[in-house]
């Protein structure tokens, strides 16, 4: 079982985590972390795998098995939010969107499609 100071690390990117190296998606990460922690309203239950059982969910069209049940918001507006923070927990940085990106998905100014076509189905 991992120590508290590793559970802490699940805010840092996999490719800190494992090489030492700091890509300039490390920040995207970090906040994909944040938006399912808040949907979730859980911790990342595991460090170098944070959100398995929310991806499951997602690609399992379960999406009523993800949402904290006391947010009380429409379903497509959360459905929106798993799809940013699922983009943004990719493990390979290169797959996830720019913070750029990722603030116009949060505002609604820039579409998922694209971006969401690109999530790992295994």
């Amino acid at each position: 079982m991992a120590n508290k100071s590793t559970c802490d690390s699940g805010y840092r990117a996999p490719e800190y985590l494992i090489k030492g190296v700091l890509s300039t998606k490390a920040d995207v990460y970090s906040v994909g972390v944040l938006i399912l922690e808040a949907v979730t309203a859980k911790r990342t239950p595991d460090c170098m795998f944070p959100f398995r059982n929310v991806e499951r969910n997602w690609l399992e069209g379960t999406v009523s098995n993800i949402i904290d049940p006391r947010i009380d918001v429409d379903s497509s507006t959360m459905t929106r939010f798993i799809e940013i923070g699922l983009l943004c927990v990719q493990e390979n940085a290169a797959d996830r969107p720019t913070m750029e990106e990722v603030v116009g998905m949060l505002l609604g100014s820039s579409s998922l499609t694209l971006l969401v076509s690109k999530l790992r189905t295994t």
